[in-house]
């Protein structure tokens, strides 16, 4: 894990130059509409990162953008590693004054670190309309809105033209369902003088699942909400998805799936992102591109919401108005514009600007269908149970997938199994 990044100072002195240069002036166009005061107390800010930043993103999209706004606020960045970890931080009172996390707010609000932003964000003037509503939704627990989004990843397919062209078949399109993009993997799983390709490699049901309103568990009862239309839909596709002759996975985790269409390149289609992996894919010759997800029938043009970059400021700092200044510096459009088009990052921002922004100063996304990113409605956020994700009952579900895929069980069988297993599971892991 690398160290924290050096602390950007901003000294008194060029304070005073500054403001001697603007003639005592102050700028009226900061991001939340308030005017940094020429006299405002010089303050450090420190964000808590899950993982470090890399030093050219800090300096363009954090520190520069901040100074320039308000020149008396310098930052750093306290990473994530032995002696950092959050509730290391929160016992020695030393948790800095923003958090960050992907997705999920809960670890935060059980170490007491969350608060409701909406007076913080009324006093800024941060308009919410300007997010998309479903990554405010997301953001909120027990109905308080404790964290604002600040960026997301791609979800869309990617495929391999490569694959396609070999076979002769149709390359995918926007706005494909999935017994669509299952016809697809049908006619590219194939051998071709003993190497065999794959059609899609969905990495697990999970990841399927995005654009469908379920979870395995209630989000107030805790009890199994498995058995119905919609895991049956969901169930029925994945198990003729990997039951396709030569389309067997290999292996579930994210790893694999990048091997699989990047490195070992026998996989014409993955849903995870490869983006990360694909400018050095590219250069080595990976001829590829991008549609929307596909969809589910009956929810046709929805998708599941990828993994979301969120930020909140800290309850107990004492910098809580200079904090959610660095927020709203953060989430403005200048510095959404410079995330999508310098570095790939999925703004949160409604702004069609912003949005054809993306990836024009990224070379190997030259020509690319890079407006599939935004494509299709996110679905609604569906609140998860704190045990929807417990190993014991993922692996009761996983076992029912497996008798389905292993042609034991009938996707009924399995899943009314499933319930009545959890069902009777629930109450062991509460009493543990």
């Amino acid at each position: 894990m690398k160290k924290s990044l050096s602390v950007i100072v901003s000294s008194l002195a060029a304070l005073s130059l500054l403001a001697a240069c603007s003639g005592g002036k102050t700028t009226p166009n900061t991001p939340g509409g308030e005017a940094p005061k020429a006299d405002a107390k010089p303050v450090t800010i420190k964000i808590y990162q899950w993982v470090a930043v890399p030093d050219d993103q800090w300096q363009q999209l954090y520190v520069e953008p901040v100074k320039k706004k308000f020149p008396h606020i310098t930052l750093e960045q306290i990473t994530r590693a032995k002696g950092t970890n959050p509730d290391e931080l929160v016992a020695a009172g030393e948790f800095p004054d923003i958090f960050t996390i992907s997705n999920d707010t809960r670890q935060y609000v059980t170490l007491g670190l969350t608060q409701d932003m909406s007076p913080l964000i009324k006093k800024e003037n941060i308009d919410l309309g300007k997010f998309d509503p479903a990554l405010i939704e997301r953001s909120k627990v027990d109905n308080q809105l404790v964290a604002l989004p600040f960026y997301s990843s791609p979800t869309v397919m990617f495929y391999n033209k490569a694959i396609f062209d070999k076979f002769g078949v149709s390359y995918p399109k926007d706005g494909m369902n999935w017994e669509d993009v299952i016809n697809l993997a049908k006619q590219v799983s194939k051998s071709d003088q003993g190497f065999q390709y794959k059609g899609l490699h969905p990495q697990s049901i999970f990841a399927m699942k995005g654009g469908l309103p379920i979870d395995l568990l209630d989000p107030k009862t805790d009890m199994p909400t498995i058995n119905n239309d919609q895991w049956k839909q969901l169930l029925t596709l994945y198990s003729s998805l990997v039951m396709i002759p030569g389309n067997e996975p290999k292996g579930g985790a994210f790893a694999d799936v990048v091997n699989a269409f990047v490195k070992d390149q026998n996989t014409a289609m993955v849903i995870s992102n490869m983006m990360p992996s694909l400018p050095e894919a590219t250069k080595n010759g990976l001829n590829w591109d991008m549609v929307q997800l596909p969809s589910y029938k009956g929810y046709d043009g929805l998708k599941g919401l990828g993994d979301t970059l969120y930020m909140g400021v800290n309850k107990v700092s004492k910098n809580q108005d200079d904090a959610l200044k660095v927020v709203s510096v953060l989430t403005s459009e200048e510095v959404q514009t410079t995330m999508a088009e310098k570095f790939g990052y999925v703004p949160v921002l409604n702004s069609k600007t912003v949005k054809d922004a993306y990836g024009t100063e990224m070379e190997y996304l030259k020509g690319k269908n890079v407006q599939a990113i935004f494509k299709g409605k996110i679905a609604p956020y569906m609140p998860s149970s704190a045990y929807s994700g417990h190993a014991d009952v993922r692996k009761i579900f996983n076992a029912k997938v497996a008798d389905v895929v292993a042609g034991k069980k009938d996707v009924n069988t399995a899943l009314r199994e499933a319930d009545e297993e959890i069902t009777k599971l629930i109450p062991q892991i509460k009493q543990k």
